[in-house]
C-alpha cells in the first residue's frame, strides 16, 4: 500500500475534507481484503479506484467519464452495461471546508438511476445494503426498512438552487437569473436546438449580469447530454471556467480544464 489511508493523506487526494468516518470506511475495505483491497466492495460488485488507487492498489484509470459534473467525484465503480459510479458531490471543494459527507451515483445511461443516495457514511451503507441482493440495479430508487430514499433526496432537492439533467443539480449564492436558463426543461430546449452560438451566448449573457449558478447549470446540462463531443464539451468547459472563477471555485476549474485536455488532447 503506497500511502496510509488517514483523514489527512485522503483529503489531499481528493482535495477537500473528509471525515474520520471515511477513513474508517477505507480501512473496514483493506481489511475485508487485505491482498487485493481495491475489492474490498466487492460483495456489491464494486471496485474501489480513482483518488483511492494510491491507497488500495488496482487500477489507475480515471473512473470519469465525458458526462460525470466536475462536482462528483467518484471513487468505486461497477462496470457493465450500464457502467455506475458512485463517489462524493461536493458543490465547493476545499480542504478549509467541513468534511464532505454527500454520497450519489452517476450513470448516464440511466439518468432515472442518478442522484445524491446518502448524507453520510452510515446512510451510505444502508443504501448499499439495500442492494444487496441486486448490486445490477444500483440506483436512487431501492428502499428498505433501514434505508428510505426520499430523506436524502428531500435534503438534496432542499439545498439545490437550480434541477440540472445529471440529477445532482447546482448549488449557489441567490442570483437573478435569465429567465431562460431558469429551468432545466428550458435549458434543455435551448441545448437541443444545437446551435452553439446561441447556447454560448446565453452563458455569457447570465455571467454578464451575475447569474454564474445559471451558467454553470447550461454548462452542467449541455455536458451530460452533448459531452461526448469534443466541440460541445470544449464549449461546457468554457462555460465552467468562468463560471467557477466567479463563485471561486478552483478545484473545479481545474478539473474542467484537466478533464479536457484527458479526453481530447488538447488544452481549450
Amino acid at each position: 500500500m503506497e500511502l496510509e489511508p488517514t483523514v489527512e493523506n485522503l483529503s489531499e487526494a481528493f482535495g477537500f475534507s473528509v471525515s474520520s468516518a471515511f477513513e474508517a470506511a477505507i480501512r473496514a475495505a483493506i481489511a475485508r481484503s487485505p491482498q487485493e483491497p481495491f475489492k474490498g466492495l466487492d460483495k456489491f460488485g464494486l471496485t474501489l479506484g480513482g483518488p483511492l488507487y494510491s491507497f488500495l492498489g488496482g487500477s489507475a484509470q480515471s473512473l470519469r467519464c465525458p458526462q460525470t459534473p466536475p462536482e462528483f467525484f467518484p471513487f468505486a465503480s461497477r462496470t457493465g452495461s450500464p457502467e455506475v459510479t458512485i463517489g462524493f458531490l461536493v458543490d465547493s471543494p476545499s480542504l478549509d471546508s467541513e468534511p464532505a459527507t454527500m454520497f450519489a451515483i452517476c450513470v448516464p445511461e440511466c439518468p432515472q438511476r442518478s442522484g445524491v443516495v446518502a448524507r453520510d457514511e452510515q446512510e451510505l451503507f444502508r443504501w448499499l445494503g439495500a442492494h444487496i441482493e441486486n448490486p445490477d440495479e444500483l440506483g436512487v430508487c431501492a428502499s428498505t426498512s433501514a434505508y428510505e430514499p426520499a430523506e436524502s433526496r428531500d435534503f438534496r432537492n432542499g439545498q439545490v438552487t437550480y434541477k440540472t439533467a445529471d440529477q445532482l443539480g447546482v448549488v449557489v449564492p441567490t442570483e437573478n437569473a435569465p429567465l431562460g436558463l431558469l429551468h432545466e426543461q428550458l435549458r434543455c430546449g435551448l441545448i437541443e436546438k444545437r446551435n452553439p452560438d446561441i447556447v454560448r451566448d446565453s452563458g455569457m449573457k447570465a455571467l454578464e449580469v451575475g447569474a454564474p449558478g445559471a451558467a454553470l447549470a447550461l454548462a452542467r446540462d449541455l455536458n451530460w447530454w452533448l459531452g461526448h463531443r469534443d466541440h460541445w464539451s470544449e464549449l461546457a468547459t468554457e462555460l465552467y471556467e468562468l463560471a467557477y472563477a466567479q463563485l471561486e471555485r478552483p478545484l473545479l476549474t481545474r478539473i474542467a480544464r484537466r478533464e479536457w485536455a484527458r479526453l481530447y488532447g488538447r488544452g481549450s
